[in-house]
Parts: structure tokens; sequence; C-alpha cells
């Protein structure tokens, strides 16, 4: 596989999609003929093809409490509302969409009894579901029962294997591909910078960090020492921050999670403080970049730089509040009682929001709505979600040869006082070929 950076302003590879108040006209948001699933060895062939009509059932296993719930919880509602929206408009007409969101409280021990008890339910498709480890843990179980399992909320380049789980999508960006934009925004924005890491020590950080290695060291980039936090421990990080600062990096790398993300920070300038004169500057990853979560962190987010978590535009942001349709989003979550928690919720209706378009497509497939036309209709996918910025394209998805939606990075440093990012430089665009 050939990887090919550039980096662009303009709109790349938008197709002449009618626009609707949520971006699309989604009876076109399918692809042309492509890839197909053989669903020979399913466990019931017939099943699997059988079209799906009146309901369908969508499950999924996110955090709904635990020491990641508030960071993640709110995702689960962003897809229930679009959901809500999507079967008051009739967007898939003699079809009624149900979603039934289980929690497994960000641990992967209780994601296998969360996912066998949808399955158990009669869920057809499963969507969203958060977490590498958690997702790790089902991956085997849900494609050998041959159910889709789309735009899964994780990054791990895994989900990109077709061949060996040819049920399953990512949704995020893939890690390998956030972390070399990172990478390459330190070698341009900070040349000759010495590089430390923090990062949650679970299988999310562990990934997410050999990514990052291997980009920095494509990008010339010197990493010095490395500090990590278990897993559900949101306590000060008193210790690391003091070994971080004997160090003294110029760019400190972070990968904390949940909770951890505003005590990284809190503690991050607690140290600065006691160490006159180094003022590091800190890269986090986009699973850290809410404003509800950063602006907690208060003045101690600020400057901080990250990237455009899935593409979604910054909804905080004054400047892009009153233009459409971001305005008929805010509009939409205010009249579902859910105006608190725009921000981080957005991620989950960019979920459903895509999930609804494939839904669309694969109805309209020859095969009509089945398990199956919907594998094969994500995999074959061409469409703009509504809240996705212009400059990062479509989502679009090509069999074995493009595995994953969302590829390009829009680098963004958060504004404290303002409550909002700003957009650092023109975007990375990575464009991946199963060619040389």
């Amino acid at each position: 596989m050939t990887r090919r950076t550039t980096r662009v302003a303009a709109v790349v590879g938008t197709t002449a999609l009618a626009f609707s108040v949520f971006g699309i006209d989604q009876a076109g948001a399918g692809a042309e003929e492509g890839w197909t699933v053989d669903t020979e060895d399913c466990p019931d062939p017939d099943a699997t093809n059988a079209p799906i009509e009146g309901t369908i059932r969508i499950g999924s296993a996110m955090p709904l409490s635990g020491p990641v719930a508030g960071a993640f919880e709110p995702a689960a509602r962003g897809f229930q509302a679009y959901v809500a929206y999507a079967n008051e408009a009739e967007l898939i007409p003699g079809l009624t969409i149900e979603v039934d969101i289980q929690d497994d409280q960000y641990d992967p021990s209780l994601t296998p009894g969360v996912v066998q008890g949808l399955i158990d339910s009669g869920v057809h498709m499963f969507a969203g579901n958060i977490g590498t480890a958690q997702n790790l843990t089902v991956i085997d179980q849900i494609n050998e029962e041959c159910i889709p399992h789309l735009s899964l909320l994780t990054g791990d380049p895994a989900w990109g294997d077709v061949e060996e789980y040819p049920w399953t999508t990512g949704g995020l960006t893939p890690y390998n591909l956030e972390s070399r934009g990172y990478a390459e925004s330190i070698a341009e924005q900070f040349p000759d910078a010495s590089v430390a890491l923090y990062y949650v020590n679970n299988e999310f950080g562990n990934v997410y960090m050999d990514a990052f290695r291997e980009a920095a060291d494509e990008a010339g980039l010197s990493v010095d020492s490395e500090q990590t936090v278990e897993n559900g421990d949101n306590a000060p990080p008193t210790a690391q921050m003091s070994a971080l600062a004997e160090a003294a990096p110029d760019v400190i790398m972070a990968t904390p999670l949940g909770i951890q993300c505003i005590t990284f920070l809190a503690e991050l300038a607690n140290a600065k403080a006691a160490n006159a004169g180094w003022e590091p500057t800190i890269y986090i990853t986009n699973t850290c970049a809410s404003p509800l979560i950063l602006g907690a962190a208060g003045e101690a987010a600020n400057g901080i730089y990250t990237s455009a978590s899935m593409g979604i535009r910054d909804v905080a942001d004054p400047a892009v509040m009153e233009e459409e349709p971001v305005a008929a989003y805010l509009a939409e979550m205010e009249s579902q009682g859910l105006s608190d928690i725009v921000t981080t919720a957005a991620a989950g209706w960019n979920v459903a929001e895509t999930t609804v378009a494939v839904l669309i497509a694969a109805s309209e497939s020859d095969a009509g709505l089945t398990q199956a036309s919907i594998i094969e209709a994500a995999r074959s996918l061409d469409f703009h979600p509504s809240l996705v910025r212009e400059n990062l394209g479509n989502y679009v998805m090509n069999g074995e040869e493009d595995a994953f939606y969302s590829e390009n990075i829009q680098i963004v440093t958060y504004d404290a006082a303002a409550g909002h990012f700003v957009d650092v430089g023109e975007a990375y665009v990575f464009e991946t070929s199963a060619e040389g």
C-alpha cells in the first residue's frame, strides 16, 4: 500500500448531491455497484439475504455509565436524536428505525455479553459501538454471525482489514493517519523539537502511540521520554507531570481518555508553574477534542493542538453556528431538549446520519434492504455528512481498496476564552491506494 499526502484548502472529492436541511438528498448517497459480500458461510444465508421490512433494529454498545461516560455518553443521545429526526421526516419511506443502545461501561469484559444480548433480541445491525478493546472483544462474534458492524467510534487500523472482517467498518479517522497528521504538523510548526508521550495504558492508548511513534520516526521527530496513566485512573497525574517537567520536552503528544483529559491538562499547568521557563506545546488526541471536555479544564486547555474528530465542524464556533446545516442541527437538538450536549453529541449524530445514508442506499439496491446489502452499501458509499467540513471532502469507501470513510485531518487549536477551535493551516489529505 502506498500513501500520498497533500495539503489542500479547497473542497476535495465532492459529489453532485442535492442538498437538504441536513446536508444531502440521502437517496443519492450510494455509489455505483462494486464490492459484494460472500454470505455462503453465514450461519443462515437465507436470513442474511432476506428483506428487512417495517422496522430495522440497530444495536450499539456504549459507555452510558462508568469512568468515561461523561465524555462519551452524549454520543449515544446524539445518535438517538438523529434517528428520531429521520423517523419523523420519514427519510426511509415505509421503514421505522429502532435503536437499542446498551451500557458496557467502557469495560471490555462486559461488551461480549451486551452484544450477545442485542443479537439475541434480534438486532439487524450494529452501529457506533465505542472503544478499541471493546470492539476487539466482539469483532469475531459479530462477523461470524454476518451482522453489519458499522462506523465504530474508534480508530484502530484493524477495522480496515476487509478480508478478515468483512462485516466491520470504522467510523473515526484511523489512528495511524490522525497521528501522522500530528507528526507532520509538529515537524512543520516546531522543527527540531524534542517530543514526549503521555498516554493511557490500555488498548486504545497503546495502539495510538505505536502509530504515533512510527509517524514521528518518518517525520524525523525525536521522541525522548514517555509517561503513562492506567485506564480508569482519574487522579491528578502528579508524578508523571513531574517526570515530564524534568525531561523538559518542547512538545507533548498526549492520549488520555475521558476525565483524564482534564486532569492531565490541570496537573500539567501546575508542573509548568513550578518549572519557570518550561512552556511545552501540547498536542492531544481528538477523543479529548470537545469544548464540553476542554471547557472543564479552563485556561489549562488554552492553545492545545488537536484535530477535528471525524472531520466534524466546531458547532460551538459562533461563526459556524449561524450557517446551515449547523444551524438546523442546533435547532433540532434544542427541540429535543439537548442543547447542553451539542458539541459531544455531534459525533453520534454524524454516525447515525451516515448509517441512515447507508440504509437508504441499501434499500434502493437491486436486492432491497437486507443485512448483506447494508454492508455492501456501507463499503461503496460516497457521501458528505451534514456536519463534516467541506475542505475534508466526502466520506468515501471502496471495498478493499479504501476501507475508511474519514482519512483527512484538519489541525486545530483551542481558544479557551472563546470556547471553540481555530484552524491551523490547511488540511492534510491522506489518500490510500491498494496498488504499489
